[in-house]
């Protein structure tokens, strides 16, 4: 019979651990898991590294294998740890900063530049002749209804909460394309994503390889400017989980908004559902 650890990585040694104390103000399982981040900050435990087992870290910190589990599912739920179900935790990749200043128009591009690799894969393309009242595509439960958005579809199950109004497009009279794809940085998920342009604009049969806007730009010479963008914040679904391989209601970052041609004209409506543990935004203020 194989060895279920033959090819994972070992856990490593940890520093000094020290017994946790009792009577602190502080709760034992959050001075552990405190103990655990700032070894993993100070670069004790490197992104990959395999922690101890339960017991193991229940036996150097003097605490019991419940309170050990109460400090890793928080570290997880922070994204500071990753669990492998039967298999053990290890210090989850590093998050990465996407400044939406950088002159990039997309994600691609962006980490590209940073020595990132960007995997896409387009999971559905459809076109949608009618999308509702001119200029304006449907919410989520008028396009269910409609049959746009077929019931089961897992790609398309983690967007309700994301269509929670209608989006208008001034520029979009007529028929849409409509793009679902997930996209991973370095191998890792990042995001379940989402974008509509206007059919006429649709680059043929574009397969992920790069960016959505810069095959537009092949395709018809038409260049796509960010324009406005909006970020909040929800819990993973289970068909997020499933994509993002992350746990059901860990954070996510909603990102919606437009992209424009150069005279102001909308030319793509985009929503990312993105790894809240993978993703930092920033941008410059002006003075």
């Amino acid at each position: 019979m194989s060895d279920p650890s033959v090819g994972q990585p070992q856990p490593v040694a940890f520093g000094a651990s020290r017994p946790m104390l009792r009577a602190g103000g502080v709760p034992v399982w959050q001075q552990l898991r405190a103990d655990i981040a700032r070894q993993i900050e100070d670069g004790a435990l490197a992104p990959g590294d395999a922690l101890p087992s339960e017991a193991a870290l229940a036996a150097a910190y003097g605490v019991s294998r419940l309170t050990v589990r109460r400090a890793l599912a928080d570290l997880v739920r922070a994204g500071t740890v990753r669990t492998e179900h039967g298999v053990g935790s290890f210090v989850a990749a590093q998050t990465l900063r996407h400044r939406i200043d950088d002159g990039q128009l997309s994600l691609l591009e962006s980490m590209a530049k940073q020595g990132h690799t960007v995997r896409q894969r387009v999971l559905d393309v459809r076109q949608v002749d009618d999308p509702g009242v001119p200029g304006t595509l449907p919410p989520a439960a008028t396009a269910e209804a409609a049959g746009i958005w077929p019931s089961g579809d897992p790609a398309v199950a983690g967007f309700a909460a994301a269509w929670g109004e209608p989006y208008r497009f001034t520029s979009f009279p007529g028929p849409v394309v409509e793009y679902r794809y997930l996209r991973w940085v370095d191998e890792l998920p990042w995001s379940v994503s989402f974008a509509v342009v206007p059919a006429a604009l649709a680059p043929p049969s574009w397969d992920g390889t790069n960016s959505l806007f810069a095959a537009i730009f092949e395709a018809h010479g038409v260049k796509a400017w960010r324009d406005e963008r909006r970020f909040s914040a929800v819990l993973a679904t289970p068909d997020d989980a499933a994509w993002l391989e992350v746990p059901v209601g860990a954070p996510l970052l909603l990102l919606r908004g437009t992209n424009s041609d150069s005279a102001g004209r909308a030319l793509a409506h985009i929503v990312h559902r993105i790894r809240g543990d993978r993703a930092e935004y920033g941008v410059r203020v002006p003075r």
